[in-house]
């Protein structure tokens, strides 16, 4: 009788366990999903900021590439000052 009473609290305590277990496999289900939704959303959200900075650096010139073009203007308008030295030189 008392096998009988034991078996029966065993296969109670193993049903208890086993949806235990079941519902645990639900939430971390949810937690899961809630987590890919979370990673896609940040996905996003790091794909608008790249296209953001790559349009902010259509907008803008780097340091160095303004630094360039300051540099080629001002050749040129120093060739520009020679010629223009050069021609009233020239004429009486």
């Amino acid at each position: 009788m008392f096998e009988r009473h034991l078996q029966t609290g065993i296969q109670i305590l193993l049903v208890a366990l086993l949806g235990w277990a079941g519902l645990e496999l639900v939430n971390l289900g949810k937690n899961t999903a809630v987590l890919q939704e979370r990673l896609a959303y940040q996905g996003q959200l790091i794909e608008e900021l790249r296209k953001e900075l790559r349009d902010w650096s259509n907008l803008y010139y780097r340091k160095s590439d303004a630094d360039r073009e300051i540099g080629n203007l001002k050749r040129d308008v120093q060739r520009l000052g020679e010629r223009v030295t050069d021609l009233e030189e020239r004429e009486p």
